[in-house]
């Protein structure tokens, strides 16, 4: 597994537990991780339907208290999840700003059970320029 790696689970599942991790690059996030394949029974998954991606935008310190945004619902790789997911998000921090962005995914299966949240990552996204050399 690489560093950064969680896996995430169904409502079904035990303990959140797929790897995600994401790159900023200006405004957008490249957001990676696996699909669970596992029930918090420890059989495998038949059923999953869906992942979705969230975050929310946090002050470079201090406190958060935002709320998060849904982003992009992903269709399963198979019912039997495992796939490595790659999506991107782009996220309101515009030019001259910086944020702290918390991302975090779930899993939903064909009954419309919701897993728990993934563990979060959070990243700095820096849009703010150097000072000129002097």
């Amino acid at each position: 597994m690489r560093p950064w790696t969680l896996i995430l689970t169904l409502i079904l599942l035990a303990t959140p537990a797929w790897a995600i991790d994401f790159t900023p690059t200006g405004s957008v996030l490249t957001v990676t991780y696996l699909e669970p394949t596992t029930n918090t029974d420890g059989s495998p998954i038949n059923d999953l339907a869906s992942t979705n991606v969230s975050y929310r935008l946090c002050p470079t310190s201090g406190p958060c208290a935002a709320p998060y945004t849904l982003g992009p619902n992903i269709a399963a790789t198979a019912p039997t999840g495992g796939g490595s997911i790659s999506t991107q998000v782009t996220v309101p921090v515009g030019p001259g700003q910086e944020a702290n962005v918390e991302v975090f995914a779930t899993a939903t299966d064909t009954s419309g059970n919701v897993s728990p949240e993934s563990a979060h990552v959070t990243k700095r996204v820096d849009r703010l320029p150097p000072s000129p050399p002097q």
